[in-house]
């Protein structure tokens, strides 16, 4: 990709997305942000803020072709929506909205402004619902089960249909669990958290024998810049995954290693019925561009728990001594 071309980020002051607009600046990109902050944060962007355009505005209410007429954006990298599993359960018209409305007004807007303006939408492993048990493929069934992953995969199928009938150039991302720096909530700030509050107990949901697909943020990154230079474009799906599946109770035994932490586990052992044993990706589509996931949990977690231990001004060498 030729980073001196304009780019937008959908979504840009957010986790994902603000480590997408850093790297796409380290490149020399020109990088105009459009985020409505509702979950963004100005403070991700702090380190390039004097080096981006930050245009607040929300994808399901405002119009877009102007802008893309004016720009001309080379790419879009479309990171904007709802990112929460429980909370689309709680509120499913946000979710909506803010995943499919504002995907199609998006993809309209390009239609008619801008064409030829390659589109990579990032989507979520969430399309696949409960998954069955082994690596999971793009042309696997889809079959969501909470809003979240419904919204996801309209968004996706409107790209790709989209990219049929209008001819646009746009892909989707089937992205599984992302975590890394600037991310708060979910299993690896969750477990780092409890261990830095509670250095000698670690309470973990379920047996700990569940099988996930966790890929540090720059991977991702990565993988975004690599679909957007080398895919097709014709409204295919890639999966991203780490090709590293951890059980989670191994998962907790790295993070307290890292943490220099030995505390006792304690389980719940409860499984919620229908959720998969073992559930991560099959990431051959995407390798076949070239890709490969640059930084091994293990790398990643040291980075998060740094990150983690700065936000809450605590040190890993000082939880045994509490």
């Amino acid at each position: 990709m030729s980073f001196t071309l304009p780019i937008l980020v959908t979504g840009g002051a957010g986790f994902i997305g603000s480590h997408l607009v850093e790297e796409l600046i380290r490149g020399a990109a020109r990088v105009t942000v459009v985020d409505n902050l509702s979950s963004g944060r100005m403070r991700n962007l702090e380190a390039v803020r004097d080096r981006l355009e930050l245009l607040q505005l929300d994808l399901s209410r405002d119009d877009l072709r102007p802008l893309l007429a004016e720009r001309g954006f080379a790419t879009i990298f479309h990171l904007a929506g709802f990112a929460s599993v429980p909370e689309s359960v709680n509120h499913p018209r946000q979710d909506f909205e803010k995943n499919v409305v504002a995907t199609f007004n998006l993809l309209e807007a390009v239609r008619e402004a801008s064409p030829r303006t390659r589109v990579i939408v990032a989507s979520s492993a969430a399309v696949y619902g409960e998954g069955k048990g082994e690596p999971l493929r793009e042309d696997d069934l889809t079959l969501p089960v909470a809003p979240y992953g419904v919204s996801k995969l309209a968004a996706e199928r409107y790209a790709a249909v989209y990219a049929n009938v209008y001819g646009l150039r746009a892909a989707s991302l089937r992205l599984f669990p992302v975590y890394g720096p600037r991310l708060r909530g979910l299993v690896i700030h969750d477990l780092a958290r409890k261990v830095i509050e509670n250095p000698r107990e670690l309470f973990i949901h379920g047996d700990g024998t569940q099988v996930r697909d966790f890929n540090y943020v720059a991977n991702v990154v990565d993988a975004l810049l690599f679909v957007a230079e080398r895919g097709a474009l014709t409204g295919e799906t890639y999966n991203v995954g780490s090709e590293e599946p951890v059980a989670i109770r191994d998962l907790a035994h790295m993070i307290c290693r890292v943490m220099n932490a030995d505390p006792r586990f304690v389980f719940s052992g409860e499984v919620r019925p229908g959720v998969a044993q073992r559930w991560y990706a099959d990431i051959t589509r995407i390798k076949q561009l070239g890709y490969r996931p640059r930084l091994k949990l293990a790398e990643g977690l040291a980075a998060t728990i740094a990150w983690l231990e700065q936000e809450l001004g605590a040190k890993s060498h000082d939880i045994l001594k509490q």
